[in-house]
């Protein structure tokens, strides 16, 4: 089928989320849209530099520790042969304040290396479960493009144009069209046809590529008329989304020129008083007048405009009752 006339070309299809999957799960998905490497911002327990400064902090940590015993075992011995206020005496003070520091540094390095090895663990397991999180939200609540034929590419394509189109129109924005219902029923029908178009590409490629026997030509045409018919089905409620897409665009021209006919008209009352201070001509003020019955008659044709794209968006976008 051709597109309606009078709609935007597609552009290419981009990544569809489930408007109905949890917040948190649209977030991560944005994200690692937006970065892929967002996932890969903690460090992996296993690298080399990890590796290093672990093995540093328990030499020092060990090392500071052996250093401590050796100056208790000093201080004891020398405990024996006490000089009070002699050299002896001073030298053991020495000693003791080595220690004390050796301890503080042994004491020291073992809480920071044991603080270092416990941070990296708990972000390795923050990090399993961020892209464990991330590869359940990916199979349930996102479809790539990727993922679909060339030929379901081009219509998830145009369907998403569609939405687009009405979703930035003056008439969508300014409510003179059934805003809430749009911004309900869209997103969930972007991601129906996404959800099926993607089915379908699953199946198309799953055909043999060399059939083995007349048998299996017969059953691979029956299935392909098959597929076919489900394609155009889908194709269908696409054009459907554009003859509305076409109806809310032909709403915005009519909006645009009727409100432009109103700034033009608000100048009415000086354009007349100027008129009626350099010449009385009735044809002229005649002319100027008339500016607000042509307001009148756009703002009418906008009425009718907006009314046809209501019926038309009744059509494409069913409300969930008639669909189930």
């Amino acid at each position: 089928m051709a597109r309606k006339p009078g709609t935007p070309g597609p552009t290419s299809a981009v990544a569809v989320i489930n408007p109905e999957a949890p917040e948190a799960d649209k977030d991560l998905l944005r994200t690692a849209q937006r970065n892929p490497a967002a996932l890969d911002r903690l460090p992996d327990l296993g690298a080399p530099t990890h590796k290093g400064r672990l093995a540093l902090g328990a030499v020092t940590t060990g090392g500071m520790g052996a250093f401590w015993v050796f100056l208790s075992r000093g201080e004891s011995g020398a405990g024996e042969h006490q000089n009070p206020g002699g050299l002896l005496a001073r030298g053991q003070e020495f000693f003791a304040v080595v220690q004390d520091l050796a301890g503080l540094a042994a004491l020291g390095a073992g809480l920071a290396t044991a603080a270092y090895a416990i941070l990296l663990v708990a972000g390795r397991v923050h990090e399993c479960r961020l892209t464990e999180r991330y590869w359940r939200a990916s199979r349930e609540h996102f479809i790539a493009p990727e993922e679909l034929t060339d030929e379901c590419r081009l219509l998830l394509a145009r369907g998403q144009q569609a939405t687009t189109t009405v979703m930035r129109s003056h008439v969508h924005r300014h409510g003179l069209i059934d805003k809430a219902h749009n911004e309900a029923a869209l997103p969930g029908h972007e991601w129906e046809l996404a959800t099926i178009l993607r089915d379908y590409s699953r199946l198309a490629e799953a055909e043999p590529r060399k059939p083995a026997g007349g048998e299996v030509v017969t059953l691979l045409q029956k299935r392909r008329d098959a597929l076919r018919a489900s394609l155009d089905g889908v194709e269908r409620r696409v054009v459907a989304l554009e003859a509305y897409v076409a109806r809310v665009v032909e709403a915005d021209r009519q909006w645009e020129e009727w409100r432009q006919i109103e700034e033009l008209s608000e100048d009415a009352d000086a354009v007349l008083d100027l008129l009626a201070r350099t010449a009385r001509d009735d044809m002229a003020v005649a002319e100027t007048e008339g500016m607000a019955g042509q307001a009148a008659v756009v703002a009418e044709a906008l009425t009718d405009a907006v009314e046809s794209a209501k019926r038309a968006a009744v059509i494409a976008l069913p409300p969930p009752a008639a669909t189930a």
